[in-house]
């Protein structure tokens, strides 16, 4: 009998392990972002050094947090920075990365995404923002960003602020 229970724990244990490697494979999960560096921006001084990763606060109020989940068919993205202002379409997913845009509904900038898995723990996404222009649109943001896997991320409180909605995560 003792045998036969340690055959089940064993056994158990195994299948938790298994499961708990394979979900840290996927692109499923909370996302903190922890660097960032801009390689263009049209805000930015004549003498701004562009490539540098920056280290960002892991206390930070507002940090940009993503909820990638399983949705359907495919997955879909929470951004807990923003309120239903930004709209968020996946245009393709698959379980190591991603591609969405994120949209400002009152100018109708949007931020461009290519989002894949770094390791088991690091999401690297490349972001490109442009805006409207008369004719067109025109690039006004390129940069890199960083992420690492957050067991849980929620929002502090639900109306956004300058900055966005403050969240928190573990």
């Amino acid at each position: 009998m003792i045998k036969l229970a340690s055959v089940l724990l064993a056994s158990a244990l195994g299948f938790a392990a298994h499961a708990q490697s394979a979900a840290g494979k996927t692109i499923e999960g909370y996302w903190q972002d922890t660097a960032r560096r801009i390689l263009f921006s049209s805000s930015a001084p004549t003498d701004y050094k562009y490539g540098q990763w920056t280290a960002l606060d892991q206390q930070q109020t507002y940090p940009s947090v993503k909820h990638i989940r399983r949705s359907g068919s495919g997955f879909d993205v929470v951004d807990l920075l923003y309120d239903d202002q930004e709209s968020v379409k996946v245009l393709t997913a698959s379980d190591t990365g991603l591609e969405f845009i994120r949209t400002t509904r009152w100018s109708g900038c949007f931020a461009y995404h290519r989002c894949g898995l770094d390791g088991d723990r690091q999401l690297l996404c490349s972001i490109e923002t442009k805006c409207p222009q008369a004719g067109g649109e025109r690039t006004v943001w390129q940069g890199e960003e960083r992420y690492e896997r957050r067991a849980s991320c929620e929002r502090t409180q639900a109306r956004p602020e300058a900055q966005g909605i403050p969240s928190v995560c573990r």
